[in-house]
Formats: structure tokens, sequence, C-alpha cells
């Protein structure tokens, strides 16, 4: 792959951490008004602590966004199917270091400010790795 389409793969894969993040807060504020907890980003914390409930939301987010990704009702051999392929690919990639990344935002209890840099640092590189990673994956 060449060094212009790995660039746009990384540019892909932040905007859809961004993407996945807003989409996971949202649907965790939802939650917070009838379970009131603290809000959080990664599943893998969620278990941690003992959220179920945040837990499985996020993997349902998760899983939907993934199965919006990928490519059905297509031919194996058409365009559409391989520019579809990649995209799941990158969906996969940037959800799975997400998941991880963002245990590094949940875990800290400091300032806001602090925080939202976190936030920010951790949908960047997320999407660095899931760009990456779909790019040697293709």
């Amino acid at each position: 792959m060449s060094g212009r389409a790995a660039r746009l793969q990384v540019a892909a894969g932040i905007g859809y951490s961004f993407f996945l993040s807003a989409v996971t807060l949202i649907m965790e504020l939802i939650t917070d008004v009838f379970y009131p907890v603290r809000l959080i980003l990664s599943p893998l914390w969620a278990i941690y602590v003992g959220q179920w409930v945040d837990a499985g939301v996020i993997l349902a987010v998760y899983v939907l966004l993934i199965v919006f990704a990928s490519p059905y009702r297509f031919q194996e051999q058409s365009n559409y199917y391989q520019l579809l392929r990649g995209a799941q690919k990158l969906s996969i990639y940037t959800i799975m270091a997400f998941a991880v990344i963002s245990m590094a935002f949940d875990a800290y209890a400091g300032s806001l400010r602090a925080r939202i840099g976190i936030f920010i640092l951790v949908n960047f590189f997320s999407g660095m790795v899931g760009g990456i990673l779909s790019t040697r994956a293709q």
C-alpha cells in the first residue's frame, strides 16, 4: 500500500475514533438517565469495576458499528466489496484499540482539563493504531 493511502487510513481511523467515542458517550449519557453511575468509555474498565450494564451498552454499540460497516449483499469480486471490506477492517481495529487505550481515560480521576487532554490523546492514538493495523492487514 502506498504512503498516501496509509496516511488516509490513519486519518480515517482518527476520525472514526472520535465518532466512536461520541456515540459511546451519547449512549452512556442516555443510560445514565436510568442507571446513574460514572461515565466509562472502555468495556474492559467497566468489567473491571463491575459496571455490567455499562459494559453491555458499550459492547452493543461496538457490535452495531461493526455490523454497520460490514459489506453485505455485494459480490466478493466487486469494487464496492473491497472498499467496504477495508472500512470494516478499519472499524474493527479502531474499536479494539479504543477499547484498550481508553482505559487510561477511565482510570484517571484528576482535573477536568487533564481528562479532556487524555480524551483527545486516547482518540488520536487509537485512531492511529487502528489505521496502521488496517493498512497492514490489506
